[in-house]
């Protein structure tokens, strides 16, 4: 991957591998390293390969493994070290996350359905969007970087410091040099620029610009999909669950009886697979009330409870 070209020496290697069902011994293969020492985590194998020149040294080599669909973003993410992070930080006062899978609105944090909506992949397109030119340049120097970063109308020094980021962020920063060098620069630099001149967007203007500059998303629609899903979810579960039980017992029962009894019923009814298969067609979603229903008399009854005549099944709801 494209690094910068002043950097005196790496950590380790990071080297993008299209692979999309990498294995451990697959890689110890390659390198010719012991299986045995090889780490991984998820998508990244970390491998110890033994300097020809120095013997008893070793380099570790960091692959990290994509389909080759993802392989431009997740190179792109990687260029230049922490050319990533700083872009993600524009991105974020933007109310998008910027990441190896590329541009995506930010869900909001506190609606439960809420899942980010990717935007685009295309390296090109993510810089058009945020701002910059569409071909990333070569990195020789760190304030080439800094300055190209900087270079966006979207982008302001106040987005890298300590007190505009999260703890999760100043604790990460902490451990990269090179960002408490880029926020010495900015200090020495660019000194009246460190204080927001207004807050980050807000989810609607986020929204806002994602309909004026990725119009074939269809935003507004996704959104409104994920919220039908999630209520389909929570329809169905209750079903399952609290509905099956107050069904067979009536109301006016407290709320932690009903949570033990259907508690209880799990073990009586089929697994999850078979529930997400079963409740997609009405004679399905009959079947499984049904048992759930059941599954609480059985429970309702050993815990000497007394059980009313059940309602009429409901009407099924087919899934978004």
């Amino acid at each position: 991957m494209p690094w910068v070209a002043e950097k005196p020496d790496h950590g380790d290697i990071d080297v993008i591998c299209e692979s999309d069902a990498p294995t451990v011994e697959r890689f110890a293969g390659m390198v010719g390293a012991d299986h045995a020492a090889i780490r991984r985590n998820d998508m990244v194998f970390s491998v110890p390969v033994p300097l020809p020149w120095d013997r008893g040294r070793i380099v570790q080599v960091d692959f990290i493994c994509c389909t080759p669909e993802e392989a431009p973003a997740t190179r792109f993410f990687y260029a230049g070290g922490d050319f990533g992070m700083l872009l993600g930080r524009v991105a974020a006062w933007q109310g998008l996350v910027f990441g190896m899978d590329g541009l995506r609105y930010r869900a909001e944090r506190d609606i439960p359905w809420a899942a980010d909506v990717h935007l685009t992949a295309d390296p090109a397109e993510v810089l058009a969007a945020l701002g910059y030119p569409s071909v990333l340049p070569w990195f020789d120097t760190y304030d080439t970087l800094w300055r190209f970063i900087l270079s966006s109308p979207l982008a302001g020094p106040w987005m890298f410091m300590p007190e505009a980021t999260n703890h999760e962020n100043r604790s990460r920063d902490k451990q990269r040099r090179k960002v408490g060098d880029f926020q010495s620069w900015l200090s020495e630099h660019l000194p009246d620029r460190l204080v927001p001149p207004a807050p980050r967007r807000t989810p609607a203007e986020a929204r806002d610009w994602v309909r004026t500059r990725f119009p074939a998303i269809g935003i507004d629609d996704d959104l409104r999909l994920q919220e039908a899903r999630f209520l389909h979810t929570k329809l169905r579960t209750r079903l399952l669950g609290m509905g099956a039980v107050e069904d067979v017992l009536g109301p006016g029962h407290p709320p932690e009886s009903l949570g033990e009894i259907v508690r209880d019923m799990q073990p009586l009814l089929p697994d999850r697979a078979e529930r997400d298969a079963a409740l997609g067609d009405p004679s399905g979603w009959d079947r499984m009330i049904t048992m759930a229903r059941q599954a609480a008399v059985t429970v309702a009854r050993k815990r000497g409870l007394t059980v009313r005549h059940m309602p009429p099944l409901p009407e099924f709801v087919r899934a978004p």
